[in-house]
């Protein structure tokens, strides 16, 4: 008989997990609190408008081809992708911006505009960029996460002056002119931190933008969801959408199901995609790994407040 999981949540991370067990002969089984699917990637449609509800920058995209390509598919197979050019445009106080184009070329005779002598110090930036990007997201982001030896690599070894350092120093020693740091620390705020407080290894966010570009699925970011959505149904994963956990049930401190909408509903193991955080009040107090004393104390990466906002004409630019 099949082990039977639960996966908490369809977003991203969710619809990963699931499609892998599903792959490995599990009964797997999705359960998302909302009426639609999609978390953080949601999709919200009023008046004959749509909008994505989260992710607005399609980055990394040879992540996406990996994730497909696992199981016998590629991106094209579910959703049509187009790179951007430019990019995006950076606006500044002083009423300027800069446009950041869809090639390194382009991007190092913008730098040399702005500053003479910066688009040889930005090349030399890129290049070790791209060389931590093949190291972190080529090859460490796929470890199983068991123990903290695994980041511990000769390539990684070798790179141990990064962690010491951090992105805001290393990016000044390349530029000066004000409005190419800001661009050049832009980056690693989707990791939501600060480039001062930020190791300088991860500059590889840096690679992901101009190396790699700016993508946008046709049809808007959901369609990367939809796209996992029917992966995950053909691998024989089953979806429930309206379906809030309240509680993850245990005995003997082992998991013995959830409780869904008053339900309890029996499985082998539970999976969450959710919140670290909001995960854990789904437990009894002695089963979770971190106090509320020890949440309260943490700052949490920022958020943005998001309006939706429909026009029924075009406007200029």
């Amino acid at each position: 008989m099949k082990k039977r999981i639960a996966v908490l949540g369809s977003g991203f991370s969710s619809f990963s997990a699931a499609c892998y067990l599903a792959k490995e002969g599990y009964d797997v089984t999705m359960f998302e609190k909302n009426e639609s699917i999609g978390g953080r990637a949601s999709q919200f449609k009023a008046e004959g408008f749509t909008f994505d509800m989260g992710p607005s920058w399609y980055w990394m995209p040879d992540v996406f081809e990996r994730f497909f390509n696992d199981f016998g598919h590629s991106v094209a197979d579910f959703y049509e992708l187009e790179k951007l050019n430019p990019a995006y445009s950076v606006f500044f106080s002083d009423g300027s911006s800069i446009d950041i184009a869809d090639n390194l070329e382009d991007i190092f005779n913008t730098f040399e505009t702005e500053e003479k002598g910066s688009s040889k110090a930005l090349q030399e930036f890129i290049a070790d960029s791209k060389s931590n990007y093949d190291v972190a997201v080529k090859d460490l982001v796929y470890r199983p996460g068991i123990s903290p030896l695994e980041l511990v690599t000769p390539k990684t070894v070798a790179k141990l002056g990064q962690f010491f350092s951090n992105v805001s120093r290393e990016v000044r020693k390349k530029v000066t002119n004000p409005k190419l740091v800001s661009i050049l620390e832009f980056p690693v705020l989707f990791l939501g931190a600060k480039p001062s407080k930020t190791p300088a290894f991860y500059n590889f966010m840096n690679y992901a933008d101009f190396g790699l570009g700016t993508w946008q699925p046709k049809g808007g970011m959901h369609q990367v969801i939809l796209g996992m959505e029917k992966l995950a149904k053909s691998l024989g994963v089953s979806i429930v959408v309206n379906s809030p956990i309240s509680k993850i049930n245990t005995k003997n401190n082992k998991v013995t199901g959830i409780t869904c909408n008053g339900q309890e509903l029996k499985f082998d193991t539970v999976l969450s995609g959710a919140d670290y955080h909001h995960t854990e009040t789904l437990l009894e107090e002695h089963q979770k790994q971190y106090s509320e004393s020890y949440w309260n104390k943490k700052t949490f990466a920022p958020s943005s407040l998001l309006f939706y906002v429909g026009f029924d004409k075009k406007l200029k630019k």
